[in-house]
Parts: C-alpha cells; structure tokens; sequence
C-alpha cells in the first residue's frame, strides 16, 4: 500500500507543466452587495480552503489551470457549488450568497462522485454535519442516523447496530468509508458496522438506487463517511470528546489531533468505549414459551468496551493530494445469554459485576489501510482509491453437551475476512455544463472459518466493474444524469463436510453441509436522473434506475445454527443475481425559513434473496449433526414490490426557534407468497423543536433547549411466522451550550432519551423474539473541546 502513495508522486513529474497563477474572488450579500467577511472558499479537487476578509476577498496563490469545483458557504446563508474552468480562472470571480435561516443550506456536497451541490442531484440525499453528529451520539455511529426520515436500524442489544434505509439493510447497503467499500460480516444481523463513533466529520446518506456507481448492494442506497476537514493552515489542532450514558454507566473518550506543515498534513485519533449491562424497564423475558428473570432489570452479560484508533499522513500539492490511512477498530461486547439459545439459572443471575464480559461474547477486530489520491491531468482529474481491510470476528461459547471439540473449547466460530478494493474515476470536464465520469472498481475477497461451530465455509470472492456517467446543465435550471455500468463477479466456494462421531469419538460418517460452488455473474445497470430548479425554491428530481445484487458466499453457502440470529440458516448455491427497477421523485420547496421535501419512490424486483422462515428445526436434516434444534430459515428468491414515502419538514419562524418533522412510511409485497417481507420498519413519524439564545460575550455564550417525540405505529403487516410489534411513543430532550474557556470554545450537550421510561419493542431489533424491550430512560452527556495552535 506504501507504494501507491510514491506512486501518486510520481505521476506528477510526468504531467504537462501547466501554467499557474492566482485565483481572486468575492464573497458577497445578494442583496446589499455587501462583502461577507469569514465566509469558507474551499477547492475541492485540491482540498485547500480559506476564509474571506473583512470585505469578503479571498486570493488562491499559483494555482494550476485546470476545472476545478469550489464550494462558498457561510452561516446564515445558503450555500454554492461553482465549476470554475481553466479559462475563468484569471478572473475576478464575485459569487453572491442569499441569506436563509435553515442549517443545512449552509451544507454543500463533498463526497468523491458528486462535486456540485445538493439541487444538481438526482438522487435523494441527506448531509449531516459536525455539529449534527455532535448533537446525536447514540452509543453507535449508525444509531446516531436512524432519526433521519428512511433510515432505520437493526438492533442487537445496545453496542451493535447496522443500518436500514427503505426497508433494506444487510447486504443491500453500502457503507463507504474514505471512499472504500466497508466489508466485514454485514451479512448477520448480530454484526455491527465497524466504524468508530467519533470519526466522522461529515456524512452523506444517497437514498435509492445507486449501483451505477457504487456497484453491487447499492439497492437501497450508500451512507458515505467523510472524515473532518485538515487544517488549511500551518499548525496544529485537535480535539478532546467525552460522553458519559446513564442507562449502562457508558464512559467514551476520543482525541484527535492534526495539522499541516508545508505540504504535508497528518492526523491521529484515538478514541475508547466502556460500558456496563444496560437496563430495561421489564422484570422477565419469554424463552420458548418459558418465563426467566431478569434481575433488577438489567441484562447480564450486556457490556462491552471498545479501542480505536486511526492515522493518517499525506501530502498536498497544486497538482492535487495524496493520503494514507492506518485504522483499527477493537471491540468486544457480551451477548445475553437468553439471545443466543442458552438461557439457565447460572447464566442469568446477577455475579456482582455489570462490567465484565463473560461467556458468551463476541470479539470484532477489523484493520484498514486506505489510500486516496487526486492527480491532476490536463485540466482534469483522476481519483484513486486502494484499500486493505482484514476483518475478524470470534464467537466465544461453551461446547453444547455431548459435542465433540477438537481444538480450543471456547472458541465456538472464527470468521476471518480479507478485502482488496480498487476504484479508480476520471473527471472529464467536456464543457461549462457537461461533465463525464469514466470508473472502474475492483474487489477480491478470502474467507477463512475456524472454531468448533460452522456457520460459513471457506471462499474466493472477486468483483470488476465499469462505467460511465454524464451530466448535462441547461440554463442553470435543469440538470440531466445518465450512466450506464457492466459488472462480473465470481463466488468460489469450498464444500464443507462435518465428521460425525460415535460413541468412541471416532468418525462414524460425515455430513455434507455444503457442496462446493465455483459461479460466475455478468450484470449491467443503467440510471437516467433529472433535476430541475426554475426558481431558488423549487426542486423537482426524477431518477430512474436499475439496480442489482449479486448473491453473497453466505447466501448461497450457509448451513447452520447462527446463535446470533437465533435461528438455523440455510443457503442455496442456485441462487441468481438479484434485480431491481428503481423510480425516486424529489419535491422540495424551500424558502428563507421554511423547507418541505417529499421524496415517494416505487420499486420492482426480480429473484429478490430474502431469508424465510421453515416449518423445518435443526434435527429434522441430520439429528446427528446437530447438538440443538432450531427453526430452519432458507434464503429464497422472489419478485417483490416496494413502494413508499418520505416526508420533511424545517420551519423557522424566528431565527431562534427551530422546528422540524421526519416521517416515513414502506410498504412491500412478496409477489409469491403474497405477503409482506420480513423486518419492514413500521411507519413513523419524529419531529423535534429548539430554541438557541446567544449570550453575548460570557463565560457561556450561548444557549440551546430542544424537545423531540417520536411516534412509531403497529406493524401487522409481517411475513409468515413474524411476530407483529406494538407501536409505540417515547419522548426526548436535549440541552446544549457553548463554554468559553479563554484558549478555546467548549461544546457541552445533555440529553435524554426515553424520558418517560416506556416500555416498548422495536420490530427491528432481535431481541423483540425474547420480548426483550428496548433501553429504559438514558441520560447522555458530551463534552467537546477543541484545541489548536498557529
């Protein structure tokens, strides 16, 4: 990985020496014409920024001819992506701002594949800033999302979350982190998502179909990570965060520092979690039809703790930047004994300690190295991103009585997963309104199993694709996207025989879990977007897609009791690629303080892969094999329908005061069984409302109050052998002030979640099987400082 970084260097030694100079502008009031003085100029292309002076000039020293996307925001006003060409850039460019009181048209889209901002996109999309994240430390990074209206999470008990958007989840979402593909065992729904809480400085939630880009499992859409932003000055900075949680005594810390120096810019964080057995507002739980205890209404064996920590080095030059980064994320959390099949006296009762993690638990390491580089070339660009990720998870368990163990006698499964990922784009800037896109992408993964328990065999799994995307203006009022992709993809797959012993613990006979599968996949897709905005209000998006996933190694191969999921999965090597038709609309109308995005959307799939409940247990395919009998769940293929709706709504009737409404609604129907598809999020509706004070020039300087509510309704609508949930309502608060320390200003924020100590299910979480209800109330308390020195 070493050498892609010298190898970005070298490149620049081979390109066309271009001319250079200065890039001068303004910032300005589009009403008064007035300067805005500390408004934020950022190149994207080259990752430099500054801010205007006190009449709102700003000045790029020697910069290279070239097209370059520059985005201009300031508080208070909306926001504005430019494409500067290289002929513009001896210019004097004044870009005029238009003042509005909502947060997030102060925001502009930054991440690799989109440079212009949100109203040029024909897919819906939602960015959450610093601030945002700050404000919603949820224990997880992706429980801090699941406010957003079609985002949702699946649950296992409190430190393991993965994400859902329009009803689909697993391998359906793509999780980008510094551009690269996040791969551990997302398969699972006991798998979190391995991403440290306190890393991301930016996110940007692309909701609908977007294998065009993103490749396969792009079916329900793509959460991209951004990290914050290098300082664009020499010196150093950094931060120091702490959050403290009621409900499991949860104590987190991050610190980061980075900086610049010259041409060269670095970043290091190192962030820890430590959490003890979490409360729920419940006295027992339902095992099978059996009522078990839970003591002073605590979940044994529920803590965890949790070590990060990433590093990151680079340079940037006026032919573009090169980063590298290190990144590991450690954690290991306890299972509740009664949510992985084992519930007795002994596992269940309280030993003194809601700290330590005992039998059973899971182990999670996953190591990344990461490469991003921006070159550029001519007057345009060429993004690389290489990545290497190793990820490792471990199911420590206790043999089942009468099972043989060859081996360690604790280490139930050992799942070891390596990724080497490719994407590579060029930028072809044709024309002042015509962009093209040209990507490859490339993926090659090993698999290797281990521990006294099968789940998964062995497998080679490689991926190649490539595409092209166009994007055409007209009169600043109308945008059109279009692409076309073509994919191969192969799955290798090691059988997997399982000894059989007598008495004497000798091999009487082996039992075939799985054959062994050596397949190959050939897919294309295509998109067609437009995005029109004849008025500062008004947005209208279309975007029609085709989408596909190409079944994974689990589906196909699978065969065993997942204690995770508590259940008996089984694969199906026949398995097909999965397809879908793929229709989003956008409505937005916005004006200085009031915003409404409606957001219907309409989907069609073929041969969709879903796990589906059997009348089938354990011991009725081999009782030798088996040292336990659960209910068989089978990975099926049918034609299924989704359709829905999202609905938001901002509204600011004095600067002060904010209010706003989140609601969403799925429905989908399984052609062939005529019936819904299991874990469909039910309807809901969150709304929150906040009053921010400033208080001049004191010790605090300012002030924020905010309520929220969220009403979640029934959901009956559940395939055969799903449980229905009860809907529910649950309250919040939140408090926020900014601290001046002299040196430094402190963000410190309080908040409560279920305040009214309700008890309720949620349809997604596992532990709804067990009538396990969600937390009871919890109290969390941040603490942001920021450091730095010029």
């Amino acid at each position: 990985m070493k050498y892609v970084f010298w190898l970005a260097l070298g490149l620049t030694f081979t390109q066309t020496v271009w001319a250079q100079g200065d890039f001068r502008g303004r910032v300005v009031d589009a009403k008064s014409g007035e300067g805005l003085p500390g408004a934020t100029v950022q190149i994207h292309e080259l990752e430099v920024g500054m801010i205007t002076d006190v009449d709102g000039n700003f000045a790029f020293a020697q910069v290279r001819r070239a097209n370059y996307h520059v985005h201009f925001s300031y508080v208070g006003y909306k926001a504005v992506s430019l494409l500067v060409r290289a002929d513009e850039l001896p210019k004097l460019l004044v870009v005029k701002l238009e003042e509005t009181s909502l947060e997030l048209s102060e925001l502009v889209v930054e991440s690799n594949y989109y440079k212009t901002g949100p109203k040029e996109q024909t897919l819906s999309m939602e960015i959450l800033d610093t601030e945002y994240l700050l404000k919603n430390r949820e224990g997880s990074f992706v429980n801090s999302l699941e406010n957003l209206p079609g985002v949702s999470t699946i649950n296992t008990g409190v430190g393991i979350a993965k994400p859902v958007i329009r009803g689909m989840s697993f391998n359906r979402v793509i999780v980008n982190d510094h551009g690269i593909k996040q791969e551990g065992q997302q398969w699972g729904g006991d798998h979190g998502l391995e991403i440290d809480m306190f890393a991301p400085g930016r996110v940007e939630v692309i909701k609908g179909p977007s294998s065009l880009m993103y490749g396969s499992d792009g079916l329900g859409g793509v959460i991209n990570i951004l990290p914050p932003p290098i300082p664009q000055e020499e010196g150093v900075e950094g931060a120091f965060q702490m959050i403290y949680k009621t409900n499991n005594h949860l104590v987190g810390t991050s610190t980061n520092v980075k900086g610049k120096h010259r041409d060269w810019v670095y970043g290091l964080r190192f962030s820890t979690q430590d959490f003890g057995d979490y409360r729920v507002p419940a006295e027992s739980f339902n095992y099978n039809g059996t009522i078990y205890p839970i003591y002073d209404e605590h979940l044994k064996n529920t803590a965890g703790r949790e070590r990060d920590f990433s590093l990151m080095t680079g340079v940037k030059k006026s032919w573009g930047y090169s980063t590298l980064t290190i990144s590991n994320f450690n954690q290991e959390v306890g299972l509740f004994a009664g949510a992985v099949g084992i519930p007795n006296a002994a596992l269940l009762e309280p030993d003194g300690d809601r700290r330590d993690r005992d039998k059973p638990r899971q182990e999670t390491n996953h190591f990344k190295v990461i490469s991003n580089t921006n070159v550029l070339l001519g007057q345009n660009w060429l993004e690389l991103d290489l990545g290497y990720q190793y990820n490792l998870r471990k199911e420590i368990s206790n043999p089942h009585t009468g099972q043989v163990v060859i081996g360690d006698d604790d280490l139930a499964l050992r799942l070891a997963l390596q990724t080497f990922t490719l994407n590579g784009r060029y930028f072809l800037h044709k024309r002042p309104n015509h962009s093209r896109i040209f990507g490859v992408q490339g993926q090659y993964q090993i698999n290797r199993k281990g521990g006294f328990e099968h789940l998964i065999p062995d497998f080679n799994s490689s991926a190649l694709g490539a595409y092209i995307y166009e994007e055409h203006s007209w009169y600043d009022q109308l945008t059109l996207t279009g692409g076309l992709r073509l994919d191969y993809a192969n799955r290798n797959i090691d059988s997997y025989r399982q000894p059989i012993y007598d008495t004497n613990q000798d091999v009487d006979r082996y039992y075939e879990r799985n054959a062994a599968i050596d397949k190959s996949f050939l897919n294309y897709s295509a998109s067609l977007g437009v995005s029109y905005y004849p008025t500062m209000q008004f947005n209208a998006k279309l975007n029609v897609g085709t989408s596909y996933k190409v079944p994974t190694a689990t589906e196909m191969s699978i065969n065993g009791i997942h204690h995770g999921t508590f259940r008996h999965e089984i694969g199906d090597e026949n398995l097909s690629s999965e397809r879908g038709i793929q229709t989003d609309v956008s409505l937005s109308y916005l004006r200085s303080n009031f915003s409404l995005v409606v957001t219907p959307y309409v989907s069609y799939f073929l041969d969709y892969i879903y796990l589906a409940p059997s009348a089938l247990f354990s011991n009725n395919l081999d009782p030798d094999a088996f040292y336990e009998s659960t209910q068989v769940y089978q990975y099926k293929q049918h034609d299924t329908f989704f359709a829905g709706t999202e609905l938001a709504v901002e509204y600011h009737p004095i600067d002060a005061l904010h209010w706003k409404l989140a609601a969403e609604y799925i429905y989908n129907y399984n052609l062939d069984t005529y019936l819904p598809l299991p874990l469909t999020p039910p309807p809901s509706l969150y709304s929150d409302i906040d009053y921010e004070w400033f208080l001049g020039q004191h010790i605090l300087s300012s002030m924020s109050f905010g309520l929220n509510a969220k009403w979640v309704f029934d959901q009956k609508r559940v395939d055969r052998n799903e449980r229905s949930t009860e809907g529910y309502f649950i309250m919040g608060a939140n408090l926020g002030t900014t601290i001046s320390l002299g040196f430094t200003e402190a963000n410190l924020f309080v908040s409560a979640n279920n305040l009214l100590d309700q008890e309720y299910w949620n349809h997604l979480s596992r532990y709804r099987l067990l009538n396990l209800p969600e937390q009871g109330r919890n109290f969390t308390v941040s603490l942001h400082v920021p450091i730095g020195s010029k």
